[in-house]
């Protein structure tokens, strides 16, 4: 018999890089680990507020400084234990990593040219992402069955994830939702 594990999807607070339309991805490297701003700071204390009176098991976050840092505000409020799960990490915006989003945009407008890509820039596609996605939930599944869980990760990453939860296809998934910078948004499987 399958076993509901909720999940509570928090997507960071707006980190510098947000707020200067710059891409930051995975892997963190010197000049692109972003911080939360202080406006980040307080969508997640509010996040923090709103769950505050959740029975939470763990919080698992990306193991990037923003997702981090947001993990330890709600982590402080609920007096939940942390973990890190590499599968959650920001997508790898290959040579994008720390340039405009305008600029990405310009070369990826639609979203759906990102399901699978092949163009030599290095970006990982969303099929990779949902696969990240589907490896995590098979192993919250056996680790946590019938539990509670904070999820700190990035937009896109979320994204899948939810759709993998959801039992979407991946191309109805792409961009059929993407949370906003600092949200919390609550999702129930039954595993």
């Amino acid at each position: 018999m399958a076993e509901k594990i909720t999940f509570y999807l928090v997507r960071h607070g707006e980190a510098d890089s947000n707020a200067l339309g710059l891409l930051s991805s995975f892997p963190e490297v010197e000049k692109n680990v972003r911080h939360l701003t202080e406006k980040g700071k307080g969508q997640i204390e509010e996040v923090a507020k709103h769950l505050s009176g959740e029975k939470v098991d763990v919080i698992i976050s990306s193991p990037l400084t923003r997702t981090k840092e947001t993990a330890a505000i709600i982590a402080a409020a609920l007096e939940a234990p942390v973990l890190y799960d590499i599968r959650l990490r920001e997508t790898d915006f290959g040579m994008y990593n720390s340039l405009s989003t305008k600029d990405f945009f310009t070369k990826y407008p639609n979203p759906r040219l990102r399901v699978e890509t092949s163009g030599g820039d290095g970006l990982e596609s969303f099929s990779n992402i949902r696969g990240r996605a589907e490896s995590f939930l098979e192993d919250v599944k056996r680790e946590f069955p019938g539990g509670t869980l904070v999820v700190v990760s990035h937009g896109d990453t979320l994204e899948q994830l939810r759709g993998a939860i959801e039992g979407k296809d991946l191309s109805s998934t792409t961009r059929g939702w993407m949370p906003p910078k600092g949200s919390c948004t609550k999702v129930e499987w039954n595993s």
